[in-house]
């Protein structure tokens, strides 16, 4: 492992933990005079430089988030899909700085009322393993019900136990039970800000085509291009999803590419004034919608004859489009991210949802 960034790490937490041992001071001064409390794993902070791995098991599913040499994060099931250093580091210093408030029962047979029977076993605990590069143990927790959920400025206090002992705990503390694998992941995506847009259109399988454009990039709306006779737009706005509908993108799930079927996918193809076309792959299967992207830049594409100083300094310079053309299809071309359904619409729009009859044409 990357020693720098565990160094961080274990600076980070030792702070944390004094913190945590004051505010429990302080807290349990307030009701009965008793010694500091202790900590879940007192010697965690010592070995954060030694995790490697990290297992996470919920009632519903089981994911392992590995770490690497270079000190970059990936989750084994989603095809080593990154996870940013800072949900790991959250993570880690959360299960660090657990304070011990009281002891709880140590009968097995009732911990599944406090959660805290382990999933493997069938119960409704969370447990969240650490582990050297060889998967030797570090420390692992099972996160059972929450008592008082954590606000901005108090810890939380949970049920909790160590997973290799029957005794359990209320113990205070700020730790986060992700139990989807879609929160561990680095939910990064390229963003293409709404004033660098001029064109959008989609493109169905059977070819038909729908577009929208401006040619100020301070307009508030995008026109629908190329109405055919007799149709209209149904109203000023109708073509301003489609067109800002790159200046925020999430996803639910992902997988690499090549395990997803693009072929008849519709396209959405969307051309900015600084010569970058971002260009959208979206399919429809049974478990969603899924999206493969992918971005080039032509120079004869730059269209910046009338704009005034202020809107060129807000488009990207040559090389910066390159950069930004290079970034996208090196980080997220070769993965297929399912989207949320509202997302997908946006990229599947149709003329019927822009365009309707014009009853009066002298008008």
């Amino acid at each position: 492992m990357k020693a720098k960034p565990f160094a961080l790490l274990a600076i980070v937490t030792t702070l944390f933990v004094v913190a945590a041992v004051w505010s429990s001071v302080e807290r349990s001064r307030a009701t009965a005079s008793v010694a500091p409390p202790g900590s879940l794993f007192p010697e965690l902070i010592k070995q954060v430089n030694a995790i490697a791995r990290i297992n996470v098991h919920t009632p519903k599913l089981a994911f392992t988030i590995l770490g690497d040499e270079g000190g970059d994060w990936r989750i084994k099931e989603r095809d080593d899909y990154p996870v940013k250093f800072a949900t790991i580091k959250q993570a880690v210093v959360g299960i660090a700085s657990m304070r011990l408030l009281e002891p709880k029962t140590a009968k097995p047979e009732l911990h599944d009322r406090l959660f805290l029977k382990a999933p493997n076993d069938g119960g409704r605990g969370t447990t969240i393993a650490l582990a050297d590069g060889k998967g030797n143990a570090i420390a692992a927790i099972v996160i059972g019900k929450t008592k008082v959920a954590p606000t901005e400025n108090e810890d939380g206090i949970h049920y909790v136990r160590r997973l290799d002992e029957a005794q359990s705990y209320l113990a205070s503390g700020r730790i986060e039970v992700w139990e989807t694998v879609e929160r561990w992941l680095d939910d990064a995506m390229p963003t293409i800000a709404r004033k660098r847009v001029r064109a959008a259109t989609t493109i169905q399988p059977d070819g038909a085509r729908v577009g929208v454009f401006r040619t100020d990039p301070d307009s508030r709306d995008f026109q629908v291009a190329g109405i055919p006779p007799g149709m209209k737009p149904m109203h000023d706005t109708v073509g301003n999803a489609l067109g800002s509908a790159l200046g925020f993108l999430t996803f639910e799930d992902v997988r690499r590419a090549d395990k997803v079927d693009f072929n008849g996918a519709n396209r959405a193809v969307f051309n900015t004034f600084d010569g970058v076309t971002v260009t959208l792959s979206v399919v429809g299967r049974k478990d969603g919608h899924w999206l493969q992207l992918s971005a080039a830049f032509d120079a004869a594409d730059i269209s910046l004859d009338g704009l005034t100083d202020e809107q060129k300094a807000a488009m990207k310079s040559v090389d910066d489009a390159k950069s930004e053309v290079a970034h996208i299809n090196k980080r997220f071309a070769p993965w297929a991210y399912k989207l949320p359904e509202y997302k997908a619409k946006d990229f599947l729009t149709e003329a019927s949802a822009l365009l309707v009859e014009d009853k009066d044409p002298g008008k």
